[in-house]
């Protein structure tokens, strides 16, 4: 797959970082037919 992203708008390695933590440790999960989120911390 390829990405059309200009260089010029690339984000930052730090910040490419901190997204990845956030996805990591905040997660959703269906109950019920509702979506909960939860934290892994």
């Amino acid at each position: 797959m390829q990405y059309f992203t200009q260089e010029e708008v690339k984000p930052s390695e730090h910040v490419l970082n901190m997204i990845r933590q956030i996805a990591y440790n905040y997660r959703t999960i269906k109950v019920n037919g509702r979506t909960e989120v939860y934290c892994l911390n």
